[in-house]
């Protein structure tokens, strides 16, 4: 009887070392030369002549890697020397690595990785070289051991032929990135000095905060986590995607995810330690393609929780500094207390204005106190008569950032102070609405039955503040003729002769089409916004990718547009995405969801909980700062009636032509 031995094959090593984050996969390198006990690490960018990245080293002081070790990290996935080890030996650090994946992860970088590894054996140096090609990942050369020059252990990694310009790799962008993956350990372990391509990783000079966040335990399926702590890091710089960190042990970072939080103002990191991460990332669960967990996704909801009350304690403690700055300087427009209820509330709004261009105007900054005075003056009577005109104010006089101006402008204009009563009745209705949605489209009994058309659409009709406070609605479903009538219209030209159709010569319905103005150099710009809903209990896969994109490319290229100032954006929101389409939507140096880039618009794909995520997170922002309470009967009514009238309205949606 033979016995046969089960080997993994070229296609699924390839999905264990694939990661689309050049930068995760070269940190993958660094992390073993941290677990190998190295104290110094270096990574290297070597250039051509043209100045082009050509080859990545990774060079570490560890006590290298022994041919019995090699055997087993080379011989088998999975079976890493690290396994059932929690702490290096030499240093007693915490480990990073324990799966023997880690090795592969410069597939996605270049095409073939070679290890030189120098290790003490019975007293002597001696030396070992290890080498994978990408296109044999199941295959490694390794030397037999030899006597080596020197008197230091240690090893190099080198990746050669890279697969793509990496150019970014150099930039300062990537510098910071790769500081706030590795920051934390180095706090946590100050002898240890990481380099990257010239630069020291200096904690003490980028880091501009460091806070621990305080949690309490969380139950789960099997049991209470209690062992969970949050930290985060504000930097002084900076570091363009602000991200969440997930660790087992304080400092080291098993994977990362979009921080998805409301902070403005603030350049940080976070990271959440617990030895449940670890678990997780045993199973491949960290991986952003994959959080199906339902107890991570409990966890993860969490810290974002805990996150979300600890930059609002933050921001208000800066508001609070940038104001008492203000008054002492005597550019503050107001003096002493309040005299009423309706100045606090005033002055509630103002600071936040305040505090938003304090933070964001460099001119501001700069400025005299007497020319602060008279911008904040101005701001102050806006606030007080004039709402509609900050947009102006914070572009024109402030010079404030575009997407700062609608960040804060939005919310300041609904701090109406004629209607500041009304607030807690908006507020009330909206929780009411978000917590139809998330029946909706999150009960896993009743999203199964949940239509696109006729239910989801009449809330997405009605409030269309989901998506942004700045749209408007300007048609519900209709076919893609209508939608661009419905353009010309807005632009002052006249109406469509002939259909639009896809590339296809089909006609399409979109769900729904909003549009807005916004402040922008050319006085007549527009922005519109084309949504296509799918049923909750669709999982959008090619099909639908491939739709709203011949929508976008239908719509954007139509001649209206010649000689005009107009943007688009096209969402397909959906509850989930199919696995093999994942990748068109986590692409590299893209926001999460954007996967096609059009000369006039983009096309994204919104999943239901990053949309209701998002929108509560506005609302609560909004309700926070105007101080309004509502109670859970208030909007248990509020909730019944909108079901009610929700389930009046529910018809079959008329056919249109086109």
């Amino acid at each position: 009887m033979a016995t046969l031995s089960l080997k993994p094959g070229q296609d699924h090593l390839e999905r264990v070392a694939k990661t689309s984050d050049p930068l995760r996969g070269l940190s993958e390198f660094v992390w073993n030369a941290l677990d190998g006990d190295a104290l110094n690490v270096s990574v290297i960018l070597n250039k051509n002549a043209l100045g082009g990245l050509q080859e990545i080293k990774v060079v570490d002081d560890g006590t290298g890697i022994r041919p019995v070790a090699l055997r087993q990290e080379y011989g088998q996935l999975g079976e890493s020397w690290k396994k059932g080890v929690d702490r290096t030996p030499k240093f007693g650090r915490a480990m990073h690595g324990k799966e023997g994946r880690g090795r592969l992860r410069f597939f996605s970088l270049a095409g073939v990785s070679h290890w030189q590894t120098k290790f003490f054996e019975g007293g002597r140096l001696q030396t070992v070289s290890a080498k994978i090609e990408a296109a044999a990942l199941g295959s490694c050369d390794v030397s037999e051991a030899m006597d080596a020059d020197g008197t230091t252990s240690g090893t190099t990694v080198t990746l050669g032929r890279l697969k793509d310009e990496f150019d970014w790799l150099a930039s300062d962008a990537a510098f910071q990135q790769f500081s706030a993956v590795f920051a934390a350990y180095v706090l946590q372990y100050p002898n240890v000095e990481i380099v990257y391509d010239g630069k020291l990783i200096s904690p003490d000079k980028i880091i501009a905060r460091n806070d621990h966040v305080p949690v309490s335990h969380i139950e789960l399926s099997n049991g209470t986590l209690q062992d969970l702590r949050v930290r985060v890091i504000e930097w002084k710089a900076t570091t363009g995607d602000r991200r969440l960190h997930l660790g087992a042990d304080d400092g080291v970072a098993l994977a990362s995810q979009p921080a998805a939080i409301t902070a403005p103002g603030f350049s940080f990191s976070a990271y959440a330690y617990s030895k449940f991460f670890e678990k997780m990332h045993a199973g491949n669960l960290l991986e952003l393609d994959a959080l199906t967990d339902p107890d991570l996704n409990k966890v993860l909801e969490y810290v974002r929780e805990v996150l979300t009350g600890h930059f609002r304690r933050r921001q208000s403690q800066e508001a609070s500094n940038v104001i008492d700055d203000l008054i002492a300087e005597g550019a503050y427009p107001y003096e002493g207390e309040p005299k009423s209820e309706l100045e606090s509330r005033e002055r509630q709004v103002f600071d936040i204005a305040t505090y938003a261009v304090s933070s964001y105007s460099r001119e501001f900054k700069r400025a005299a106190p007497s020319l602060k005075k008279i911008t904040l003056t101005l701001l102050r009577e806006a606030i007080r008569h004039n709402p509609e005109s900050l947009t102006s104010i914070l572009r024109a006089v402030v010079n404030l950032p575009k997407t700062k101006q609608d960040e804060f402008s939005a919310l300041l204009a609904k701090t109406e102070l004629s209607n500041i009563i009304a607030a807690s009745s908006m507020i009330a209705d909206r929780k009411a609405v978000l917590e139809l949605i998330r029946q909706m489209v999150c009960d896993p009994e009743k999203r199964l039955t949940v239509k696109e058309r006729g239910e989801l659409d009449l809330i997405v009709q009605a409030n269309t503040w989901i998506f942004g406070e700045q749209f408007h609605i300007a048609l519900a479903e209709a076919g893609l003729t209508r939608v661009m009538n419905r353009v010309a219209e807005d632009l002052g030209s006249r109406g469509r002769q002939g259909a639009v159709t896809k590339t296809s010569g089909q006609k399409g319905r979109a769900d729904a089409f909003l549009g807005r103005v916004i402040p922008h150099p050319i006085q007549d710009h527009r922005e519109y916004l084309l949504i296509e809903l799918k049923r909750p209990s669709n999982v959008v896969g090619r099909h639908e990718f491939n739709q709203i994109e011949e929508y976008a490319v239908a719509l954007t290229k139509q001649p209206e547009y010649l000689n005009t100032s107009t943007s688009w954006n096209f969402f397909l929101v959906t509850t989930d995405v199919a696995a093999d389409q994942l990748h068109r939507i986590t692409q590299p140096n893209r926001p999460t969801g954007l996967f096609v880039e059009l000369e006039r618009g983009k096309v994204w794909v919104k999943r239901w909980g990053e949309v209701l995520r998002e929108a509560e997170g506005r609302l609560k922002f909004v309700g926070d700062i105007l101080d309004v309470e509502v109670s859970d009967e208030e909007i248990d009514q509020r909730f019944a009636t909108l079901k009610a009238s929700i389930l009046r309205q529910r018809k079959d949606p008329e056919t249109d032509a086109v």
